[in-house]
């Protein structure tokens, strides 16, 4: 599909007196169109806001193909460094595979101290059975049918590729298994978002990482959405329960602006 602009990395910076960071991660095949409602709302805030593109997406399937889950890690935290450098600790929010990125930032013990809150929507964390055959797959089989749009209001649309390359579906499966392996060591307070109906990502993700993580967890039910919850029917009560949550952890910038 077309890519609008809706799907290039965005941020919201400069603010006068910003009330904190937040990182915002996209999910596998999306963009951050997915969750551009999320950084507008807190932006508006009050918020520094930074919506990364991971690589190899919102271009083409081939681009996707060839990219590994390490540059999509990297990317975040680079981000996460850059903006915790430059406001003290920050909050990390992500859908998805973006789910699985927010937790694999706060397992890393460089950023343990920057990240002070983490925000979950139905993050994916297994994969199907069958991505474990990916590997093998993929010369035989270069692409599966695509995941996007898995949402309950009517005339919403995903921006996310309408092919799978299924060689990234081997980057996925290492992404999530090595995230994981380690969600012991997530100690940050976590809200953790699932809809009560997901075609893409099992609701049982969620139950999985809030007894895996060692910190707090709290859960919000979003019942009238499914996957995409940020574009669906629920997302005033996430953007509203995101910002509350991020008001109660994230401690507010000093006037230099927390620099380390």
């Amino acid at each position: 599909m077309a890519f609008s602009e809706q799907s290039r990395p965005w941020r919201a910076r400069g603010h006068s007196n910003p009330r904190g960071g937040l990182l915002l991660c996209h999910g596998f095949t999306g963009s951050p169109q997915s969750l551009r409602p999320w950084a507008e709302d807190h932006a508006a805030r009050g918020w520094e806001v930074e919506l990364p593109l991971l690589p190899g997406h919102a271009r083409s399937e081939r681009e996707l193909a060839a990219a590994r889950w390490q540059e999509w890690y990297g990317c975040v935290r680079d981000a996460a460094l850059e903006l915790s450098d430059q406001l003290g600790p920050i909050a990390v929010g992500g859908l998805s595979m973006g789910g699985a990125l927010a937790l694999a930032l706060a397992e890393d013990p460089v950023l343990e101290d920057r990240i002070a809150v983490l925000v979950a929507v139905n993050p994916g964390i297994t994969v199907p059975r069958a991505a474990h055959l990916a590997g093998l797959l993929a010369p035989f089989v270069p692409t599966l049918a695509g995941i996007g749009s898995d949402i309950a209001r009517p005339g919403v649309r995903e921006e996310a590729y309408d092919a799978l390359p299924v060689r990234a579906v081997v980057e996925l499966r290492r992404l999530l298994g090595t995230t994981r392996r380690d969600l012991g060591a997530v100690r940050a307070p976590l809200l953790l978002a699932t809809s009560s109906v997901d075609h893409t990502v099992p609701p049982s993700d969620s139950d999985l990482v809030a007894a895996r993580v060692s910190g707090e967890v709290e859960r919000l039910a979003l019942r009238r959405s499914h996957h995409l919850a940020p574009l669906d029917h629920d997302a005033a009560l996430l953007f509203e329960t995101s910002a509350r949550f991020l008001e109660d952890h994230v401690p507010v910038p000093s006037p230099v602006g927390g620099a380390r």
